[in-house]
């Protein structure tokens, strides 16, 4: 196998951590964090052939215990490890082994650790074991093994399900007695040296896939009549079939499979019911002739097995469209053709297990394809959202307000391929946050579109005062010089009981919304709150102006509920915190799209559908040609004489049918790839005007004026938009002051 560079630097990293470890002697602990589908076991296994081969260590004996949570997921590790290594290279052994009566140097001993705790169960601690069929228990063996001072190294996989449990175990601490332990997890409790792959460098080396997009409103509505479960399945097929004519049309022979985790009190299910839930899958996949029973495997415990034969389900050309399993395929086991995943909910303790969902992020030739729908793993489930368990900068304040802008009926959108550069993750809410939040307060107050008119109402019934006087005592006296500390520096000052005025709300009001984000306690809901404050803004204001005549009734709305916070009776805290849950997956996936590839071609729309903006824009009732209505321009910032010159020039041009502002960040918006000299790295180009003319001509132009004009970025710019537009054959350029190009 080619290690991937990502993979070569953690090596790096974990022999270095290793060695340095070694020479300070007595037990020592490295946290090894690597995300789902990036090659742990690989890593190790070059790992671990590094250090048996270096030099010095060749006048010693060292053997290591590899512990895993399972005897499948034993196997499996030992089976990728032979793959891995030459013939008799590296001494793998399981309990079948015991009557070798040590472990020998460099040698890797793969066992179930449930399955030693609970051979030991009812044993006097660290005495005699029940023996294995060659007569030596795996005390012993461990005994011998330090009797000819020969050193451990246990290496826990998936170290975050029982990690604790393992290490305060006196098997350990007693019998095993490593000189170095490894923890290995995708979510570690990071002890110890922590050696750690980033998810970024994962997705760029085309291993794992961009995003897992779980079903949508509708995916849902589609099959109105149906119940939950049928739904799901079907979506799944539909889904499976749609991702196959994709390989088809790629000329790629790969099936894809969908997993269907079934629930673990599903023996429950059946106490009370005819059949069980694999009984109903099985049927309903074949009844309905969406399948056939040659392309349904079962994975289950016990002798509960079909069509289970594991090295052909993971060809990528298997017939194997469906496995069906329960936890067996759920933690560690691997088949990258695997796209799908459908996760049902138990009845009675619903839990969501997110390490299931690794078992569909994996990319079937380790690669990213042309199609984006081939780079996304699909999740259909019935868990709720508050039972779905994650993992998981505005320097102004601003008054938040949005207005929306939509292209003109009449404007036919053109497509353009544009690039878009990743950006790095602050763990902001992002401008999507806003329909999220919109979603999880119409559901609880009960708004739909039909009871606009009666909004106020459905906000007073749950407790909200629509009509509050706002008397109460302000902060005073605080003035904040260190913006990250903004919580702690807040509590200083004295507090004033006085009116509160319009402005006073206001202040108020941005000092709430960035507490609210600041005290968020469960690990799901954490945002950065000087970065996210605005956002949450936003989303308030968005949702509760159609509902008041003018934007102060709300405001004070608001504030008085939020005000109560300190003595647990806001009702708004609630839905924030609601939505904030929610919308951690939404934004993991928005930010995992763009740290993944630094560079991408993606096919947009201009004019965009609709566009956004906030109250620093003011709309331009003059213009006529703009192909978005109303058209809003930035109220103040550098350069806007020069661009309003360029909106005068195009509205009297008669060449013109329409133009278009374009934006100046996001992958929503046109971009061309330049070279900056002056940074030496490539970025992205965003030319302000894109427009139409009257022989059907697409022309594309940027303005500079001043200083600008003459920076070596603005050449840089010119020169890689020049040459575009030459490849493409269209017109423009850049548009200096004084000079139409």
């Amino acid at each position: 196998m080619q290690l991937k560079p990502f993979q070569e630097k953690a090596i790096a990293k974990l022999k270095d951590a290793f060695l340095f470890l070694w020479k300070q002697g007595g037990e020592q602990k490295i946290t090894f964090k690597s995300p789902t589908g990036s090659g742990k076991t690989v890593m190790l296994a070059q790992f671990l052939r590094d250090i048996t081969n270096d030099p010095r260590f060749a006048n010693m004996n060292i053997g290591f215990i590899w512990i895993t949570n399972s005897d499948d997921l034993a196997m499996q590790s030992k089976n990728k490890l032979n793959a891995y290594y030459t013939q008799n290279e590296i001494p793998l052994l399981t309990v079948a082994d015991l009557g070798e009566k040590l472990l020998p140097k460099n040698g890797i001993f793969f066992v179930n650790w449930q399955k030693l705790v609970q051979n030991r169960a009812n044993m006097r601690p660290l005495k005699a074991r029940t023996e294995s069929e060659s007569g030596t228990t795996f005390d012993e063996y461990m005994e011998n093994t330090h009797k000819y001072e020969n050193a451990v190294v246990l290496i826990i996989d998936e170290e975050h399900i029982a990690a604790d449990t393992v290490l305060a175990n006196d098997l350990v601490k007693g019998i095993i007695k490593p000189r170095i332990t490894i923890g290995v997890s995708a979510t570690p409790q990071e002890k110890g040296v922590l050696v750690e792959v980033n998810r970024e460098e994962v997705i760029e080396a085309g291993l794992i896939k961009e995003k897992i997009a779980f079903q949508t409103e509708e995916d849902l509505a589609k099959a109105a009549n149906k119940n939950q479960d049928e739904i799901l399945l079907d979506l799944a097929v539909e889904k499976r079939k749609e991702l196959h004519d994709y390989f088809k049309s790629l000329d790629l022979e790969i099936n894809p499979l969908v997993l269907i985790q079934l629930p673990n009190d599903d023996k429950a299910t059946a106490e009370t019911s005819n059949s069980t839930k694999l009984d109903f899958v099985k049927m309903y996949l074949t009844a309905a002739k969406k399948s056939n029973a040659n392309e349904i495997a079962v994975w289950l415990s016990g002798d509960k097995k079909e069509n289970l034969d594991l090295e052909e389900i993971h060809k990528n050309n298997s017939n194997i469209s469906f496995l069906i399993f329960k936890q067996a395929a759920a933690t560690g086991w691997d088949c990258p053709r695997a796209s799908i995943l459908v996760m049902f909910r138990e009845i009675k303790n619903p839990t969501f297990a997110i390490q299931t969902i690794g078992r569909i992020l994996r990319m079937p030739l380790a690669e990213h394809f042309p199609k984006p729908e081939l780079n996304k793993g699909y999740l259909y489930t019935n868990y709720k959202r508050n039972e779905v368990l994650a993992e998981t900068n505005k320097s102004n304040f601003t008054d938040g307000s949005v207005w929306r802008s939509f292209r003109k009926k009449d404007i036919a959108p053109i497509k353009l391929e544009s690039v878009f550069m990743s950006r790095s993750d602050y763990n902001d809410l992002g401008a999507t946050f806003e329909d999220t939040f919109c979603e999880a307060a119409n559901k609880f107050f009960g708004i739909t579109n039909d009871i606009l008119d009666k909004g106020q109402e459905k906000l007073a019934a749950k407790g909200l005062d629509t009509l509050p006087q706002l008397s109460n005592n302000l902060i005073a006296g605080v003035e904040i010089e260190n913006y990250d500390d903004f919580i702690n520096e807040i509590k200083q000052g004295t507090d004033v009981a006085k009116e509160m005025s319009q402005q006073d709300i206001e202040k108020l009001y941005n000092l709430l919304c960035f507490k609210i984000i600041a005290e968020q306690t469960d690990e799901s809901r954490k945002f950065a709150p000087e970065r996210s404050w605005a956002d949450l803004k936003t989303a308030l204001n968005v949702w509760f102006k159609p509902f008041f005549n003018d934007r102060p009734s709300y405001y004070k709305v608001i504030v008085k509920d939020l005000l109560k916070i300190g003595n647990g009776n806001s009702i708004l805290f609630g839905v924030i915190g609601d939505a904030l849950e929610r919308y951690r997956p939404i934004r993991d996936a928005e930010v995992t799209k763009k740290e993944t590839r630094k560079k991408k071609t993606i096919e947009i729309e201009i004019p965009p559908r609709e566009m956004d903006f906030t109250d620093s824009y003011e709309p331009l009732d003059y213009v006529q040609k703009c192909a978005m209505q109303p058209f809003y321009l930035r109220k103040n910032y550098l350069g806007k004489e020069n661009e309003t010159k360029h909106i005068n020039y195009l509205e009297n041009n008669k060449d013109v049918v329409w133009w278009h502002k374009n934006g100046d960040h996001g992958s929503e918006f046109f971009a061309i790839s330049y070279f900056n000299s002056s940074a030496q790295k490539e970025q992205a180009f965003y030319p302000d005007w894109i427009y139409k003319t009257s022989d059907g001509k697409i022309c594309i132009e940027d303005t500079k004026s001043g200083f600008t004009a003459t920076s070596q970025e603005t050449k840089d710019k010119e020169k890689a938009l020049k040459e575009w537009l030459a490849e493409q054959n269209k017109k423009g350029g850049l548009v200096f002051e004084g000079r139409i190009c």
